[in-house]
Parts: C-alpha cells; sequence; structure tokens
C-alpha cells in the first residue's frame, strides 16, 4: 500500500496539518506565511504538505480553491531549476476539500526539456485526489522591446502582440477597497453592525486588497456576455521569494471568478441559484518576472458563455503600464432553483469542487 493512502494515521494533533504549524515568519508577506509548504521526504520525493491551516470561507462548503491552485504551483516549483517560469496552468477541481484534512501534494515530473518543463500535481485528502493539474515551464525569452541594442549585433526576433487595456479606467485611488464599501453598506443601512465587524475582520486577515471599478455605464445597454467586471488588486505585503509572485497570482485568480456570471446576468443572482461551484480553471503567465505587490493589477471578467447549466468566464490581468501579464478562463456548475434542492441534490453537491 501507497504511503500516501496511510497517512491518516501519521497526522499530528493538529488535525488540519500533517505537522504542527511553524511559527509565523514576520519577515515574509501575509501570503506567503499562508501559502507555506512542508516537504515530506518521508513519504518519498517530491512530496508537499500545507504547512498550516486551509481558509475556509464563511458560508463555503469546502476550502477556497485560489489557496489550492497556489500551492501545487509552489510544489510544481520546487522541482524545477530556477531559471524556468511556469507559463501555463491547467486545472481540474475533482472534490471538496475539507479543512480539518491535510492535504498531499504530489509532483510527478512528466518531462524535462532544455527548453520547456512539465509538471503534473494531485492533491489528496485521506488518499482520494481532490484537485489536479498541469503545468508547463519555459525558459524566460527577453521580448525585441525590452532588448539592449546593440550597434551590429544580432538580435533575437519574436512575434508581438497582445490586448490593449481599457482607456479611461479610474485608477485604484479612485476607487473604493472592501473597508470603504462595507462603511458604505453599513451607512445606507443595507448591513448591520455584526455583519459590518465580521466583514472587517476578514479584511485584516486576507493578503490582498481589492478596489472594485464601477462599470455601470461600461456595461449600459450590453448583453450579459458582452458585459465586464474590473477591480484592481495588490498584495498588501512586500513578497520576499519571487516563486510567491505567481503563486500569488495564481490564488487571487480564483476570486470573484465563476460568480461573474452573475453579476452579469440576473438570471444568476444570489437568490436564483441552486449550485454554482468552478469546475476547471486555466491560467496563462505572459511576462517573467511578474510582480503582484509593487503595483496595482488590473483584472476584468468577462462571461463569454453560459448554457447546459454552465458558465465560462474569461479573465485579463494587466500591469499599471498597460502590459497584459495573464489570462485565466474558468468553467463552472451554474444550477438554478428548480425544486432539486432536496437531500439527494445536496449529496451530490457535496462531492463537487473544493
Amino acid at each position: 500500500m501507497s504511503p500516501l493512502n496511510n497517512i491518516r494515521t501519521r497526522r499530528s494533533s493538529h488535525s488540519a496539518t500533517l505537522k504542527p504549524p511553524p511559527p509565523l515568519d514576520p519577515s515574509l508577506s501575509t501570503i506567503e506565511n499562508s501559502l507555506q509548504l512542508t516537504a515530506l521526504p518521508e513519504l518519498g520525493p517530491n512530496i508537499f504538505t500545507n504547512s498550516r491551516p486551509q481558509w475556509q470561507p464563511t458560508g463555503a462548503r469546502g476550502i477556497y480553491g485560489g489557496s489550492v491552485i497556489a500551492q501545487s504551483l509552489l510544489a510544481a516549483m520546487q522541482t524545477v531549476p530556477p531559471e524556468f517560469h511556469p507559463h501555463s496552468m491547467h486545472c481540474f477541481f475533482i472534490l471538496a476539500g475539507n479543512a480539518a484534512v491535510p492535504i498531499i501534494y504530489h509532483v510527478d515530473i512528466v518531462r524535462e526539456g532544455r527548453s520547456f518543463q512539465t509538471r503534473s500535481v494531485q492533491a489528496r485528502q485521506q488518499g482520494r485526489c481532490i484537485f489536479t493539474t498541469t503545468i508547463s515551464f519555459s525558459l524566460a525569452v527577453a521580448p525585441e522591446e525590452e532588448e539592449e541594442v546593440v550597434e551590429d549585433a544580432p538580435r533575437k526576433r519574436v512575434v508581438l502582440h497582445s490586448v490593449a487595456m481599457p482607456g479611461e479606467v479610474p485608477g485604484p485611488e479612485e476607487c473604493e477597497n472592501e473597508l470603504h464599501g462595507i462603511d458604505r453598506l453599513l451607512k445606507e443601512q443595507r448591513i448591520d453592525e455584526e455583519v459590518a465587524a465580521a466583514g472587517r475582520e476578514q479584511f485584516a486577515k486576507e493578503p490582498f486588497e481589492w478596489r472594485r471599478v464601477r462599470t455601470d455605464q461600461v456595461n449600459s445597454g450590453k448583453k450579459p456576455a458582452d458585459r465586464v467586471m474590473r477591480s484592481w488588486v495588490r498584495s498588501k505585503s512586500p513578497i520576499v521569494d519571487p516563486r510567491m509572485q505567481y503563486a500569488g497570482l495564481a490564488y487571487f485568480s480564483d476570486s470573484w471568478f465563476i460568480g461573474t456570471v452573475g453579476r452579469v446576468n440576473r438570471e444568476a443572482r444570489r437568490g436564483n441559484i441552486g449550485m454554482m461551484v468552478s469546475l476547471d480553471h486555466t491560467i496563462w503567465f505572459h511576462r517573467p518576472g511578474l510582480k503582484v505587490d509593487s503595483e496595482w493589477l488590473l483584472v476584468e471578467n468577462q462571461s463569454t458563455w453560459a448554457g447546459e447549466e454552465r458558465g465560462l468566464v474569461h479573465q485579463k490581468i494587466w500591469d499599471q503600464q498597460g502590459r497584459l501579464v495573464a489570462s485565466c478562463a474558468q468553467e463552472g456548475m451554474v444550477r438554478l432553483k428548480d425544486g432539486r434542492e432536496g437531500d439527494e441534490y445536496v449529496s451530490d453537491r457535496e462531492q463537487s469542487k473544493l
């Protein structure tokens, strides 16, 4: 029997982690402490586990999927040379993740080439795979626009184009963050003080700060598939490990994602939804040297299709210089309330995504 299938017999008294969580490192950012991994050489090569308990959002059935995406990426990055950078990551959510059970990340070395390397990662709880991803890494190729010009020296030629950052978007300093939003809702009596206090407490724990861009005028008169949702995002504290810049983007890319369907289509608003869970998630990293802490990033979500009880959302991420740094896509199950919300329906739901 594989030691991975017998992992529950080795667990520490801290049931959410395999080993006692280490003390918080004050020299690291919140996201670095949160996503820290512990290697498990006693179980075999390229096996890791979460060092700290996973976060389960209030009202959610399981742990936050972005954390598992990010930790899977970090685990894979431990197995590639430092000069290689992730350029694509294709993920599938298989089963609900339990916040009270450790996660074991098993990295499989699929390919080791001179220009590209490939890893697959399985995230397992109690011997069952809850999440799987395949990640491709490549060597950085300096784009022509960034190369230093040397007289009479040969230059590497590359194809260059990207979608432009939307014009006339209010800057982050003009947009309200979650705290401002909580205060506004409280003043408008749309929430009470208890809800506001819970919101402020959660905001204090969040590793990233979001600032929502109002898109009322941009979306006015448009059909659901043509509407967009925009936000600025940035790490609240400086990130030390360069690899964590990629993991940070992977972490926040799952925020406000499949929920875009409900924000652009009234039929999928909260009161009408019987179940909304993400099924798969893809990230394309476009620029080596990515930074998610030193400047704000503009995130734009657009749901280009919904049908067959599923929805598809595309995400573009630009830096403040207008450069496209990443693109993401996510498909999720979107079921409306239709009488299937009984015991059998809920049971099926519990076997879904993280």
